[in-house]
């Protein structure tokens, strides 16, 4: 099969800010607490008036433009979300419709935070192959749209966001070498919102007011993610025959700098072998891969022949990597 990888990329913040004292205005926190348990400072809000999809053609738009294409050119465009524009029809849709990608499939996944690594593994596979010469794989979400702003434990940690890449074929040696995914469905209630599909409708008999909004276990998210993070690293090495002495940078979900840590602690690895912007967006969820990896390409953190890894892991339960040399 040919080489395929990433011959574009591009990301997109809302404009707006909000810093930790912002929201000690609105519950009971403090920059000093968030700061500690978290690592963020700052985090983007999307404005009432703009949806999932519009942060994603935006991103979109930047990382076409930066694989010198034309919206035309691109054959099939997989959005990962947890945060859609409705729950039915696809917001891929909305966003090819939006873009004018008129001649161009475009389906949603939904893996949670790690939405947007299990999104780059399908469109790997589908790049290439005859009709999808250029894929588009875009991660997007406006946490801030289905969090609850009274629950200081989550409302706090997210913020809005979207990051896009173009996948290609490219010269042999480069682009994504394999991934490695994971799930387990039996810890679906760890990160959930409880109400609004079938299960529970709004409204409904067993609907309670607040289970339309984001719910976390905070401490079993920990105990999950300071393990799935080193094993999907692993696994993604050895999957592709690589080792962990090979990798110029490990771009992690943005989820917590404590949890990055102590993945890296667990790896062997020190700080300066991954690249973190939490402090700036918060997490971003199924978006913060994408936006981190742009930062890092744009700063020269990474360049052409690097390894990069790209690791995330969300609700679900969902995990894995990507192995990637730009």
């Amino acid at each position: 099969m040919a080489s395929v990888g990433i011959v574009g990329i591009g990301s997109y913040v809302p404009p707006r800010e909000m810093s930790n004292d912002d929201w000690a205005q609105i519950v009971e926190t403090s920059d000093e607490w968030i700061s500690t348990k978290t690592g963020m400072k700052k985090r983007r809000i999307a404005d009432p008036d703009v949806s999932t999809s519009d942060l994603a053609v935006e991103a979109c738009k930047i990382a076409i433009e930066d694989a010198g294409l034309k919206t035309s050119d691109i054959d099939l465009l997989i959005l990962a979300t947890s945060s859609p524009d409705v729950p039915m029809s696809s917001t891929a849709g909305i966003v090819q419709d939006k873009l004018g990608c008129t001649e161009c499939a475009a389906f949603d996944i939904n893996a949670v935070c790690a939405g947007w690594v299990h999104a780059l593994d399908v469109g790997s596979r589908y790049a290439g192959t005859p009709g999808y010469e250029n894929v588009l794989v875009v991660g997007s979400e406006v946490y801030s749209r289905i969090l609850n702003w009274d629950d200081r434990t989550t409302c706090v940690l997210f913020g809005d966001g979207a990051g896009a890449a173009v996948i290609s074929e490219v010269e042999d040696g480069r682009g994504v070498l394999g991934s490695w995914l994971m799930s387990d469905g039996s810890g679906s209630s760890v990160i959930e919102i409880p109400a609004g599909g079938v299960r529970t409708p709004i409204p409904s008999e067993g609907f309670v007011d607040g289970m339309q909004y984001f719910h976390m276990d905070g401490r079993a998210v920990w105990n999950f993610a300071i393990e799935a993070f080193p094993e999907a690293v692993r696994m993604v090495l050895e999957k592709v025959g690589r080792t962990l002495e090979e990798v110029d940078l490990i771009i992690p979900h943005q989820a917590n700098i404590n949890i990055i840590e102590a993945g890296m602690e667990n790896l062997g690895l020190p700080m300066s072998k991954t690249f973190t912007n939490l402090h700036k967006y918060g997490n971003t969820a199924g978006a913060s891969v994408p936006l981190a990896l742009k930062e890092a390409i744009d700063e020269g953190v990474v360049g052409p022949g690097s390894l990069v890894i790209t690791a995330a892991f969300g609700g679900g339960l969902a995990w894995g990597a990507n192995a990637i040399v730009l």
